[in-house]
């Protein structure tokens, strides 16, 4: 079983709003489906117009994906991919400024991968 692990504040944020929205300093993530197909997921992340980064655990249980890559990089921000012995943590941040869709994809292999659509929102403010 897949779990989708994000930062404790979006946590609580989730358990208390039935349509959370991301803050300056938070992101929203939407776990899209579990499998499209027989080698892809899909997340889909909400993000402030120049908000930090957005991570996603990726794991297996409690365990890693194992190695993975950027295969086809967002046009407008940028990903990372770090490895833990519990979960791949896939972060995106947007480039300054930047308000609109976005999209991006991780590899595990030649047989998996991840579709992650991306929305940058102006929040105001």
């Amino acid at each position: 079983m897949r779990f989708v692990v994000i930062a404790a504040a979006v946590l609580s944020m989730l358990g208390g709003c039935a349509s959370p929205k991301p803050t300056q300093t938070t992101c929203v993530v939407a776990h899209e489906s579990s499998f499209l197909g027989a080698g892809s997921a899909q997340e889909r992340i909400t993000v402030a117009r120049n908000g930090p980064r957005c991570v996603i655990a990726e794991s297996i249980g409690h365990t890693t994906m194992g190695e993975a890559g950027v295969s086809v990089p967002p046009a407008h921000g940028t990903a990372a991919i770090k490895v833990l012995e519990e979960a791949t943590l896939i972060a995106y941040t947007p480039a300054p400024d930047y308000v609109g869709a976005d999209r991006f994809e991780v590899s595990f292999g030649p047989n998996f991968h991840v579709n992650v659509l991306v929305q940058v929102v102006d929040i105001g403010g």
